[in-house]
C-alpha cells in the first residue's frame, strides 16, 4: 500500500515540477514582451497604457497584463502542488487541494453550460463560430490575427474556416488577393490571385484542429481530476502517518524523539517492544523484550531463546496483573542485569 502511496506521490510531483517550469517560462516571457515588445513577433514597441486613442497598444497591454498575472498565479499554485508532495506538508496540499477544487469545478461547469447552449457538438459549433468572428481582422495591423492564421494554415494543410473562398471579401489582404500566400501549395507561388482546389489547400482550418482543440477543451479538466485524486491520496497518508504518529506519542512520550511522519515502519517495532502490554487490571505487566537481542549475562547459565536472563526462569514465569516488576525495564536497558544468586534469592 505504501509503495503505490511513494509511486502517486512521485508522479503528483513530477507533473507539479515539470508544469512550473513551463508557467515560469511563460512568465518570464510575457515580462521579456511587455519590455522589448519591437524585438519579438509583435514587432512594437509596448506602452504601459489603456489608453482608447491607442488601441492596439491598449490591447495588447491587456493581454501580456493578464498573461503576466495568470502564469504568475499558476506558477504558484504548482509550486504547492510539488513543494507539498516532496515534502509531504498538510498545509501545502491542502491549499492546493482547495485551489485545484475551485478550477476543476469552474472548467467542469463551463463545459457543462457550453453543451446546454451548443448541443454536443458544442466545441466544433464554438470553434467555427470564433474562427469566423477572427478571420475579417486579417490586416498588418493586427499582429497577432496575422500571426496565427500564417502559422495555421500551412501547419495544419487548411485553408480558410471551413473552405478556401472564406477569404473572399477579407480587407486586410494584400490588394488583388484572394487568399493568404500561407494557404499556397508548396511550389505554387501565385496561388494567391487565382486560387483553386489544385493550387491551395481544400481543407477547411476548423475541421484540421477539431481533435487538438478537442482534446485541449477536454484534456485539462480530466487533467486536474486525475491531479486531485492524487492530491487527496497523498494528503490522507500524510494525516494517517500524524495520526499514528500522535497516538504513539501519547502511549509513550519519549516515543517522539524517534518518531517521525512517513518512518512509521522503522519506529514501529521498537515501540512495541517498549510500550506493549498493560494488565486489564490497570498495572503493567511484562515489557515484551526482544529475544533475538538478549543481554550479557556472565553469571547466569541458560541463556535459550524462551528463558529470562532477568528472573532465572521464562519469560511467562514473570509477575503479572496489579504486581509492578522489581525494577522498571528502562534502567535495565542501561545497567548489567542481575546475576543468578541475586535472583535466587529475591524469589526466597
Amino acid at each position: 500500500m505504501r509503495c503505490c502511496v511513494d509511486i502517486v506521490k512521485f508522479f503528483l510531483f513530477i507533473f507539479n515540477f515539470l508544469c512550473f517550469l513551463g508557467f515560469c517560462a511563460l512568465f518570464g516571457g510575457s515580462i521579456y514582451v511587455l519590455l522589448n515588445g519591437e524585438d519579438t513577433f509583435i514587432g512594437r514597441n509596448i506602452e504601459p497604457s489603456l489608453d482608447k486613442a491607442d488601441p492596439e497598444n491598449a490591447t495588447y497591454f491587456l493581454f501580456l497584463l493578464i498573461g503576466i498575472v495568470v502564469t504568475a498565479f499558476l506558477a504558484l499554485f504548482t509550486c504547492l502542488g510539488c513543494c507539498g508532495a516532496a515534502t509531504k506538508s498538510g498545509c501545502m496540499l491542502g491549499s492546493f487541494i482547495v485551489i485545484l477544487f475551485v478550477l476543476f469545478g469552474g472548467s467542469a461547469g463551463a463545459i457543462i453550460f457550453l453543451h446546454t447552449q451548443f448541443g454536443w457538438k458544442a466545441v466544433e459549433a464554438v470553434l467555427v463560430q470564433e474562427l469566423h468572428r477572427n478571420l475579417p481582422s486579417y490586416s498588418a495591423d493586427s499582429l497577432l490575427t496575422r500571426w496565427f492564421w500564417d502559422w495555421v494554415q500551412p501547419t495544419f494543410q487548411c485553408c480558410g474556416v471551413e473552405v478556401y473562398s472564406d477569404w473572399k471579401g477579407v480587407a486586410g489582404l494584400t490588394s488583388g488577393w484572394s487568399v493568404p500566400k500561407s494557404c499556397c501549395l508548396e511550389g505554387e507561388e501565385e496561388c494567391m490571385y487565382e486560387p483553386s482546389s489544385e493550387t491551395v489547400y481544400s481543407d477547411g482550418c476548423a475541421q484540421n484542429i477539431l481533435l487538438p482543440t478537442q482534446i485541449l477543451f477536454y484534456g485539462i479538466p480530466s487533467i486536474m481530476f486525475i491531479s486531485l485524486v492524487f492530491a487527496f491520496t497523498v494528503s490522507a497518508s500524510v494525516s494517517s502517518a500524524e495520526r499514528r504518529r500522535k497516538a504513539a506519542v501519547r502511549q509513550d512520550p519519549r516515543a517522539e524523539e524517534q518518531y517521525s511522519v512517513g518512518a512509521e515502519e522503522e519506529f514501529s517495532p521498537h515501540q512495541a517492544s517498549y510500550s506493549q502490554g498493560y494488565g486489564t487490571s490497570g498495572g503493567p505487566s511484562a515489557p515484551l523484550y526482544p529475544t533475538d537481542n538478549l543481554p550479557y549475562n556472565p553469571g547466569y547459565g541458560g541463556m535459550g531463546d524462551t528463558v529470562s536472563p532477568y528472573y532465572g526462569g521464562s519469560l511467562a514465569s514473570y509477575p503479572t496483573g496489579t504486581v509492578p516488576p522489581p525494577h522498571s525495564h528502562v534502567p535495565l536497558l542501561h545497567q548489567a542485569p542481575p546475576s543468578y544468586n541475586e535472583v535466587v534469592s529475591r524469589r526466597k
